[in-house]
């Protein structure tokens, strides 16, 4: 819990929170001001800058709680349960490899794909982990 809410991550997105949603009402109040002048588009604009304060809060929220680690980790073994039809499709399109054919260069290149193919995915907490 603490590790999610006062990482260094977690604090930056506090700061633009608490920096965006008022500026995106000052920001409508103005446009009110604007449109109650006389400036039709600004109707628009009032409206939308209130939307744009509660999209960054729930952007704010996702970004807070949604662990990389476990979403993809779930997505992983979903798609292996599943069977997936892409990564079974994938799988049947491409041919077999064949080592004699490659040269060196793309060799080393293919086997240090496959090793990070094994780790899975790095995400900024796997490597905080370290």
């Amino acid at each position: 819990m603490r590790r999610r809410w006062l990482s260094k991550r977690a604090l930056t997105l506090h700061l633009a929170v608490v920096l965006w949603f008022p500026g995106c009402l000052v920001a409508g109040w103005w446009q009110v001001t604007r449109a109650l002048g006389g400036n039709d588009l600004s109707y628009l604009y009032s409206v939308e800058w209130p939307v744009f304060a509660v999209v960054g809060v729930w952007a704010w929220w996702m970004l807070v709680h949604t662990d990389p680690d476990t979403v993809g980790r779930r997505a992983q073994q979903r798609m292996a349960a599943e069977g997936g039809p892409g990564a079974r499709a994938a799988q049947e399109s491409l041919p077999p490899r064949r080592r004699e054919e490659e040269d060196e260069a793309l060799a080393a290149y293919n086997d240090r794909l496959a090793e990070l193919a094994a780790r899975g995915p790095q995400t900024w907490r796997s490597r905080a982990a370290r």
